[in-house]
């Protein structure tokens, strides 16, 4: 199975763009499209990619469809996000507690399933400070993406 996903990658990421796809691929990962960027990175790393370049692309990429999440947070507040999103006022509301206890260093975790695409939409809700916001996203996806390689190298 892993060997079909790692075809497709490769098929997604090949040839002189494969940092464009990667790119892409880690966008659209943190804009509510059930895609894996974690099985994304382990394929390409696994295919002969260079690590710190594929970690930097995916960190970007992943910051850039958060950063979309931000400013849709912003623009659209609940009524864009139920409607086009079908987020659930629950799920965001559960989102806007966490950020509201913890405080923006929950935006670390942004990359946790489940509650972290949702949670990249309450900072544009509140007008949360988009450069913290930011900091706390890129960082947050660095981190992420250095951990994998670290747990998965020994396979890589």
């Amino acid at each position: 199975m892993f060997d079909s996903i790692q075809n497709w990658l490769l098929s997604f990421t090949a040839g002189p763009a494969e940092y464009i796809g990667l790119f892409l691929f880690g966008a659209l990962a943190t804009t509510m499209v059930p895609l894996s960027p974690e099985v994304a990175a382990i394929g390409v790393w696994k295919a002969g990619m260079p690590i710190i370049p594929t970690i930097i692309v995916l960190t970007i990429g992943n910051y850039a469809g958060n950063a979309l999440n931000y400013w849709i947070g912003r623009v659209g507040e609940y009524w864009i996000l139920g409607k086009y999103f079908r987020i659930k006022k629950e799920r965001l509301d559960r989102a806007q507690r966490w950020f509201e206890k913890f405080g923006p260093p929950i935006l670390l975790f942004s990359w946790l399933p489940i509650i972290g695409d949702p949670l990249t939409f309450v900072p544009g809700i509140v007008k949360y400070s988009f450069k913290k916001f930011s900091i706390y996203v890129i960082i947050g996806k660095l981190i992420k993406y250095i951990g994998l390689y670290y747990m998965f190298a020994w396979w890589i």
